[in-house]
């Protein structure tokens, strides 16, 4: 799942923090921009597995244009996908004969399909 939120990063002190204006308490830290954007990255990750763990709803982003930034603090999208992050577990299902020869035959991924279901039926497809 693909998710984008606006960061703010302040520099501040020769380094800078940043901010998710939509994420409370979603917060991170660098030296450079390279790293800022990247720490900021990897926390908002850690947010997002966070809230699907709790089923917490997500605020729907803020468009970068509504924000500002001051001095030397600029603005910039945090793009991440945690569809493959967090541990992977082993489920064994039962299905028709016919039904798992056909979804062979047509080149089914069985897991990318259970867990597309899944999503869509948990409504979890709809927070990002």
């Amino acid at each position: 799942m693909f998710f984008s939120y606006p960061v703010i990063c302040h520099y501040e002190d020769g380094g800078y923090w940043s901010e998710f204006p939509d994420l409370d308490a979603c917060f991170s830290q660098g030296e450079t921009v390279d790293e800022i954007i990247s720490n900021s990255k990897e926390s908002l990750e850690g947010f997002l597995e966070s809230c699907l763990e709790r089923n917490v709803s997500l605020p729907k982003p803020t468009l970068i244009t509504e924000l500002h930034a001051e001095g030397k603090d600029f603005l910039s999208y945090v793009t991440c996908d945690i569809a493959g992050s967090g541990k992977s577990i082993r489920k064994n299902v039962t299905l028709p004969e016919w039904l798992a020869a056909k979804a062979e035959k047509a080149g089914v991924n069985f897991s990318q399909t259970l867990q597309d279901a899944l999503r869509q039926r948990l409504g979890i497809a709809s927070l990002g």
